[in-house]
């Protein structure tokens, strides 16, 4: 019984020694602060991963769907900043611009950007109409072409805002609607996979 204090009180004690460091996100998100994270020093909360959700960063409720994910990868004095590692599109969302008599084109595709980021990607478009196999198959190369394309025009920082802002998906709509008729085209996951080489 006489040891209870003594445990509680280290317990209080390490909380103690740890200080809290404020999270921030990317500049292309505006360097919103995401939270605070406790720590016994900054290097230590290094690598720690963040979620949000785009509309919490930018106000706009028709974001609220899009999940964002950051990784915090350097101390700046007392604050962290952060990479951005990946994003989703919630299962809700996906599962309502489903329709019936219509064909739901996947693809997943690893793209490297002009400055040597690697990400995996996975597109979603629906059809107007149920369309044949041949026509699914001709949206996944358009669909794989023109991600890879724009990905290598483009640095790290344009694509993710293109992928994340919704950009990218009117581009694919634009190409895709030449081979069938499509109701939505949407990026529904992205992924770093590697970083650019040191």
């Amino acid at each position: 019984m006489g040891k209870m204090p003594q445990k509680a009180t280290s317990v209080k004690d390490k909380w103690r020694a740890k200080r809290w460091y404020p999270i921030f996100a990317p500049r292309i998100f505006g360097e919103v602060q995401l939270g605070v994270t406790p720590a016994y020093s900054a290097e230590m909360a290094l690598g720690r991963k963040v979620e949000t959700t785009l509309y919490e960063l930018s106000g706009d409720t028709s974001m609220i769907h899009v999940h964002l994910y950051f990784k915090a990868a350097k101390n700046n004095g007392e604050r962290l900043d952060t990479m951005f590692v990946g994003h989703e599109m919630s299962r809700d969302y996906i599962r309502s611009l489903i329709r019936r008599k219509s064909s739901k084109v996947n693809v997943i595709v690893d793209v490297t950007t002009k400055d040597g980021y690697t990400m995996r990607l996975k597109g979603l478009a629906l059809t107007t109409y149920r369309c044949h196999r041949s026509q699914r198959t001709a949206l996944r190369n358009i669909m794989s072409e023109v991600l890879k394309k724009k990905a290598q025009e483009s640095s790290f920082d344009q694509f993710i805002q293109d992928v994340v802002f919704g950009k990218l998906s009117n581009d694919l709509f634009e190409v895709g609607k030449k081979i069938y008729p499509l109701r939505k085209v949407e990026i529904e996951k992205s992924k770093v996979l590697r970083l650019p080489a040191q």
